[in-house]
């Protein structure tokens, strides 16, 4: 299902998460327990109480919106894809049919529909507790009764899940030359707290009408996604003497500090390694040395 679009799409995430990480540390992550130079009898402590404190983005809600864009029409510089800027589209009004003559009853379907990736505004964390909605202007000397496929797909862990699919019917008006069809669909509560790499729209016009293929676009045309500033994923991770955190340990997050309780190493010097995610976003890696006596 949309492989083609899918790899181009991921191949755009990493690029940019890569940036993205390199533009910011992320989260924070300190280490108060145990302090540095301690030390612990192993005698006694059998266990060592690991703490410190967190910081993360706030995960404020609210709406992403991406329009619809074309950079051309028919052509090799075609590019349908969705962005969060919008602007003037030299393929404003492409066809998305290839034959739109149909007479009473008809359908101008000819199994034709338009993808609009999106290019940008990539990775997003999605509010799967609020509607996704938006409007696919059809423009021209549109007449007759119109149905509007809308299909909405995402990936989220590599994986295709699908946000929401709707039709709209609606009777369009040739005395006007845009008729804005609004629609809305509902996420799955299985995507509650989901991170979006990537994100595709699927438009597909059809039903008895004249001239309805043409979809408006420069701003017209858009998808409104309830999204937070931040992900609410959040989690800090605990590793002692492996900095590359093979074997790392989740510690449980309370408010702005963490804490877990790991067995006490044996005799010596050692170090303990924390760092922080939230969302594609890990925090550089805090350390602080110890020692374990008998």
């Amino acid at each position: 299902m949309r492989k083609a679009t899918w790899a181009a799409l991921l191949i755009a995430a990493a690029a940019a998460l890569v940036a993205a990480a390199a533009a910011s540390t992320g989260p924070g992550v300190t280490i108060t327990s145990p302090a540095a130079g301690q030390r612990l009898s192993l005698k006694h402590t059998p266990y060592t109480a690991v703490a410190g404190t967190s910081s993360f983005a706030a995960a404020t809600p609210g709406t992403t919106r991406f329009y619809a864009r074309r950079d051309g029409c028919g052509t090799s510089s075609d590019n349908p894809h969705l962005s969060v800027v919008s602007g003037t589209d030299a393929g404003d009004g492409c066809g998305i049919v290839l034959d739109s003559v149909v007479g009473l009853g008809g359908d101008v379907d000819r199994g034709a529909f338009v993808d609009f990736p999106a290019t940008d505004g990539m990775p997003l964390a999605l509010d799967a507790s609020r509607p996704v909605s938006g409007t696919i202007d059809i423009t021209g000397t549109a007449v007759g009764a119109v149905e509007v496929d809308v299909d909405l797909e995402a990936l989220v862990d590599g994986q295709s899940v699908t946000l929401g699919s709707t039709t709209t019917t609606t009777v369009l008006d040739p005395t006007v030359s845009d008729n804005p069809v609004v629609f809305s669909v509902q996420p799955g509560a299985s995507l509650a707290g989901a991170d979006l790499q990537a994100l595709d729209l699927r438009v597909h016009i059809h039903g008895p009408a004249l001239d309805a293929g043409y979809i408006g676009l420069s701003g017209k045309s858009f998808v409104d996604l309830p999204s937070f500033a931040a992900s609410v994923n959040r989690s800090v991770a605990v590793s002692i003497d492996d900095p590359t955190f093979a074997n790392a340990v989740p510690a449980r997050l309370s408010g702005t500090t963490w804490s877990v309780a790991l067995p006490t190493p044996a005799v010596g010097q050692h170090t303990v390694y924390a760092r922080a995610t939230q969302g594609f976003a890990t925090g550089t890696t805090t350390s602080q040395t110890f020692t374990v006596t008998k």
